[in-house]
């Protein structure tokens, strides 16, 4: 679910994200890209002015999905909530496009304010959306989801870009069930997620700031994973799109067993791209499943 799910509310939305490679304005980046982020800002403008309802009705495709708490049409979803008066605000600050133009994501923090504009804010945090190109050429969102953390990060700075936005070499082949593998059933992540991760990668997860670039990820994530002493990990389930030019996207649900078999859940979104003659993720998120209300 785009920007929180606050009490069957809203999700996630809007980050500080800043490349570890060299940043692309926006004047040099591509057409399609330039595109896709007017897209993502007149969704955030049709939010404040007519609400959060109406522009989540207008901007996701038919068949996107929102997390509420789980995978669900997002369409659907809306059509069924409450008009409100609160205002979710957000703003891109990172934003890449496939090699053909055809898939993209945006990615920024969020602010929440109950009663609207004047009312202060209540809730913060990051949001990831991914965007495909429909037939009549416009953008539309595939996919939406976010965390929450305690800290402001909603930004007016100028959004940027990776090196290589918008060009790359088409790849044909899919990651694979067996990478999937490899990543989730390690529970060193030397020997398997970080096999995969971006020099300049994005990692967000619950509860802090965004892990911007290979080396803070990895120590970002060391210390989480050591608040999990008595777990064992792996279960997941992972739904992999179709590939677009040279980038993909795959979701699913990752589950955490205790020893006192309890279970920790989580919905995962992951942005891979194909550079240099590998598959690498770009953007790793992984959202906390709650007990829906």
């Amino acid at each position: 679910m785009k920007r929180i799910a606050f009490a069957v509310l809203i999700t996630g939305i809007c980050l500080f994200a800043v490349n570890a490679q060299r940043p692309v304005r926006v004047p040099m980046v591509t057409t399609d890209l330039q595109k896709l982020v007017e897209t993502e800002k007149e969704f955030a403008r049709v939010a404040a002015e007519k609400g959060t309802k109406t522009a989540f009705l207008t901007y996701l495709a038919d068949d996107g999905i929102i997390f509420n708490p789980t995978e669900v049409n997002g369409k659907l979803s809306w059509k069924n909530r409450q008009e409100s008066p609160a205002l979710l605000a957000w703003n891109p600050v990172w934003a890449d496009v496939s090699s053909n133009g055809k898939l993209g994501y945006t990615t920024g923090g969020w602010e929440y304010r109950p009663k609207g504009k004047t009312d202060k804010a209540t809730a913060y945090g990051e949001y990831v959306t991914i965007w495909q190109k429909q037939s009549d050429g416009q953008f539309r969102a595939m996919l939406d989801i976010g965390i929450g953390h305690p800290a402001k990060s909603l930004s007016s700075a100028a959004w940027r870009s990776p090196f290589d936005a918008g060009r790359g070499t088409p790849n044909g082949n899919g990651v694979g069930d067996e990478i999937f593998t490899d990543i989730f059933s390690n529970t060193s992540m030397a020997n398997g997620y970080f096999n995969y991760l971006a020099e300049d990668a994005i990692v967000l997860r619950e509860g802090h700031l965004p892990f911007t670039g290979k080396k803070p990820a990895f120590l970002g994530l060391e210390k989480l994973e050591k608040e999990f002493p008595d777990s064992s990990f792996l279960k997941f389930s992972a739904n992999t799109s179709k590939i677009f030019g040279n980038m993909m996207y795959a979701w699913g649900v990752y589950s955490l067993t205790h020893k006192d078999k309890s279970v920790s859940r989580w919905n995962f979104v992951q942005i891979w791209k194909h550079r240099a003659g590998k598959w690498q993720i770009v953007l790793d998120i992984f959202n906390k499943i709650e007990k829906s209300s």
